[in-house]
């Protein structure tokens, strides 16, 4: 889904950076695998929602990079028609060579957080663990168990993702999750499309299923009953000197409720 921790979309991007580049690798060492970077994201966010008033939230994130180390804390912020909640998040990610032309991943976030609904206060916990690769010919892959326990839904979303890149320019990514145990009751597909171009990278997708409304971050403002899901995406990201924008438009339809979110993040390179 579109809508994770902003903090999770960055650490994801950067090891699918390593992926895209497995072709080209040489043998190296944890620390030849990334720059020790740091950098603040801010994002912002307005949602409609059918038959409320909508919503509206941001977030600020810290991500540090050494090496083949990725690590990143977060404070988000949530409203959506009559609920509200906030979380704190931690993210982190390792990466080294699994062969002369092949590298192993994994990673791992946490959020934590409470909410109140129409006055009803809720814990929001979201846990997740994976581990990915990446092969000659530009091929990745990843498997990611997840945890939810949000209001009254929880339960367990198993996830696999396979990717593969086209030249310099263009990465496709399939996955598909299916919950186990809980009351999740959800199952669905993913496709996804990033353009690399000169001066500007477009991302396109969507996804088809059936999912709990907690799973889309939608928190107790419908039942806790899966819905068939239609989703679609896009957006475009564009670097400047000093910063690069992204925005972001996701639009959910859940068996004829439908949210639009449109999200504009602003990435700063620290000194």
């Amino acid at each position: 889904m579109l809508r994770f921790a902003i903090v999770s979309v960055l650490c994801a991007s950067a090891l699918c950076s390593l992926a895209a580049h497995a072709d080209e690798s040489t043998t190296a060492t944890p620390a030849e695998a990334g720059p020790q970077t740091d950098r603040i994201i801010l994002s912002a966010d307005g949602d409609r929602l059918t038959g409320t008033n909508g919503g509206a939230g941001g977030d600020i994130t810290y991500l540090h990079q050494e090496g083949a180390v990725l690590v990143g804390v977060a404070a988000e912020y949530q409203r959506l028609a009559t609920s509200r909640w906030g979380f704190g998040s931690f993210n982190i990610a390792y990466s080294h060579d699994l062969t002369a032309t092949s590298r192993w991943n994994v990673h791992a976030e946490a959020h934590e957080g409470t909410g109140r609904t129409a006055g009803s206060p809720f814990l929001y916990s979201i846990e997740a663990a994976g581990l990915g690769a990446a092969f000659p010919h530009a091929v990745s892959a990843d498997v990611e168990e997840r945890q939810i326990d949000v209001d009254t839904s929880h339960g367990s979303l198993p996830k696999a993702a396979l990717s593969k890149g086209w030249g310099s320019h263009l990465l496709t990514t399939v996955g598909y999750a299916h919950s186990i145990g809980g009351n999740l009751d959800s199952s669905y597909g993913l496709l996804r499309l990033d353009v690399y171009l000169p001066g500007v990278n477009l991302i396109a997708g969507g996804d088809l299923g059936r999912v709990s409304p907690t799973v889309l971050n939608i928190n107790g403002v419908l039942t806790s009953q899966a819905r068939h899901l239609k989703e679609e995406f896009g957006g475009i990201s564009k670097p400047f000197k000093r910063f690069e924008l992204t925005l972001l438009g996701d639009k959910i339809d859940l068996a004829g409720v439908s949210r639009f979110t449109l999200t504009l993040n602003c990435s700063i390179p620290l000194p």
